[in-house]
């Protein structure tokens, strides 16, 4: 069982949950938060997260992305480490992924149609992160995908399943966890850059070089600072009170634990905020 908790990666699951607090406090700012929805929500999205985790330690370790990981201070995944067999992960991937094209379907009919599409498309993106001919992860395309599923899509699906409006300022909100789930994924790429290298796994990080990356990682915090600005500007000065939160990373440059929480933080103090203001 342990392996298996394992291999959710829990650390990554800030991604997951950031952007769904996000929007429970813009719901709850607006007297639209519905409980059985936003939960149902969740659940959708942590399936789609694992999905995308349990397919990433079985198609990396058949890449040989994995190989590097023993006795050095990376986590060290369940696949290559010969804990959990390929083709069980393939399996427990491929139902995790269907639990959550089924509560997208449920949400298709329950609430709109959009959903339906939504949820394959969300179920094919886990898939392709790492696997398939043109993984994304191995191409470089995986921070823009990030950036629009974690932010924006994700506060958005979720405002709309509990019923609530979508305008220009909601969906813009979005673009905070988005931001920071991808200086997040910056960081990991800065850290591993040199073994993805070896295996052909073409991020950012390989393609320009750590320097373009930890100007990336700059770029989405200064932006998630901006968005604060406006939105203490555009609603309330409480709504601003997520730049609270990017002070830890800014103390504490290109380390994956203060960025992580910095992207669960900021979606929490902003949903605080727009709900006191």
């Amino acid at each position: 069982m342990n392996d298996w908790i394992a291999a959710t990666r829990p650390r990554t699951l800030a991604a997951t949950f950031a952007p769904l607090v996000l929007a429970s406090g813009w719901l709850i700012s607006q007297g639209q938060f519905l409980l059985w929805p936003v939960l149902f929500a969740c659940l959708a999205a942590l399936c789609f997260q694992i999905g995308c985790n349990f397919v990433n330690d079985v198609a990396d370790f058949i890449r040989g992305a994995d190989h590097d990981r023993f006795g050095g201070d990376k986590p060290v995944r369940a696949v290559a480490a010969g804990r959990i067999a390929p083709q069980t992960m393939w399996r427990a991937a491929g139902l995790v992924l269907f639990a959550g094209v089924a509560i997208s379907l449920w949400f298709a009919f329950s609430v709109s149609w959009v959903f339906a599409p939504l949820g394959i498309a969300s179920a094919f993106l886990a898939w392709s992160y790492t696997a398939g001919p043109y993984p994304m992860a191995y191409c470089g395309t995986a921070d823009s995908v990030v950036l629009v599923m974690f932010g924006p899509v994700a506060v958005a699906g979720t405002i709309v399943a509990s019923g609530g409006s979508l305008g220009l300022v909601n969906v813009l909100v979005g673009f905070g966890p988005g931001l920071l789930a991808v200086a997040l994924l910056s960081v990991n790429n800065l850290r591993d850059h040199a073994e993805d290298a070896k295996v052909g796994k073409k991020t950012l990080a390989v393609r320009f070089g750590p320097s373009f990356v930890r100007w990336q990682w700059r770029l989405a915090l200064v932006c998630t600072g901006a968005l604060s600005v406006y939105l203490a500007a555009q609603i309330s000065l409480p709504a601003g009170l997520g730049l609270v939160a990017l002070v830890l990373p800014a103390v504490k440059p290109f380390v994956l634990g203060p960025t992580a929480a910095a992207l669960f933080g900021w979606s929490m103090f902003t949903a605080i905020g727009l709900v006191a203001g």
